[in-house]
């Protein structure tokens, strides 16, 4: 019995390289062999890892990408330290952009495909609002763009000062966050450390429960300035969705989303429901745009099984016969 609790922790299944660092961020080329000529971008979200999506072998987006034929670029956020608490939005906007011209001028491409996750996505939103010509197709996994929702985790976001909370501490801890999230549903959480005790035989979801609470637990801080802005534009004004928000003076106006967009919601997703992407979906122009539904969660839109044979083949192929 004890031995299927030696679970050996290997995140990343696929082989990358580190092609770029400037600082916090950087940037990671996985290997494979493209046959396609659009190159794919993935923007995670800046408050967990992204290895979420390369997971292990059996349940990698990463994967399945490269498999068809995909030439895969991620960024990696890192891990904020105090001295980072001044960093901005326009720091990560500024850092995809960096990406995608360094990707275009390696290939020899006028635009790419954009993937976010997350907050990810809505960096990856903004990001394709202010330089549409770059970007060839936009796809969104789980995309917060309207913040005024009745899920719990916005009704928190709209009780929280977030400069009190930057001036205290500099940045919002990972830990702090993790709570948060966690205590969404602190009935399910406490069942699924029962669960693995009544299946200790299994190997399969012993493996399962120790990468994803590895991951889980792996929280980077956010910056505090970032913080701020995340909590008093976005889910205070929710300015995105209203197209009130600026960057560096420019407004983003989601009429510039023009390119083919993939959304891509899960009904029980308790962080970003579907609601959070539904009015951006039906607001934006493009007249290229599909939606794909999952009857999981946040998470488990990429991790889980089921999630990798409904779901994912279409997102796919949707990628593929646009690149």
């Amino acid at each position: 019995m004890i031995d299927n609790f030696l679970v050996e922790f290997k995140p990343w299944s696929c082989e990358f390289e580190v092609v770029h660092k400037d600082w916090l961020f950087s940037l990671m080329h996985f290997k494979g062999k493209p046959k396609y000529k659009t190159p794919v971008l993935i923007s995670y979200a800046y408050i967990n890892r992204p290895f979420i999506m390369d997971l292990y072998d059996e349940v990698s987006v990463v994967r399945k990408l490269i498999n068809a034929g995909l030439d895969v670029w991620m960024i990696d956020w890192g891990y904020p330290k105090r001295s980072d608490k001044f960093f901005k939005i326009k720091d990560y906007i500024d850092y995809i952009d960096f990406c995608v011209d360094f990707i275009k001028s390696q290939k020899g491409v006028s635009h790419i495909t954009l993937h976010g996750y997350c907050l990810g996505a809505t960096l990856s939103i903004i990001y394709s609002s202010l330089n549409p010509e770059k970007i060839k197709n936009l796809v969104l996994q789980a995309a917060p763009v309207n913040f005024h929702t009745e899920n719990t985790i916005t009704l928190w976001a709209m009780h929280i000062d977030p400069v009190k909370i930057s001036r205290a501490l500099g940045n919002m801890p990972g830990e702090l966050l993790n709570i948060a999230f966690l205590l969404v549903e602190p009935v399910k959480l406490g069942l699924k450390y029962l669960n693995i005790i009544d299946n200790v035989e299994n190997k399969k979801l012993i493996k399962d429960f120790f990468y994803m609470d590895h991951w889980i637990f792996d929280s980077p801080a956010v910056p505090g300035y970032v913080y701020e802005e995340q909590i008093s534009n976005w889910y205070h004004k929710n300015e995105i969705i209203r197209g009130e928000y600026k960057l560096n003076g420019k407004k983003v106006d989601l009429n510039n989303i023009t390119m083919p967009v993939l959304a891509i919601v899960a009904e029980k997703d308790n962080l970003t429901p579907p609601e959070t992407t539904l009015p951006f979906f039906e607001k934006i122009p493009s007249k290229d745009k599909k939606l794909l539904i999952s009857d999981k969660g946040h998470v488990g839109l990429t991790v889980s099984r089921s999630s990798h044979k409904k779901i994912w083949p279409q997102a796919v192929d949707w990628i593929v016969k646009r690149s």
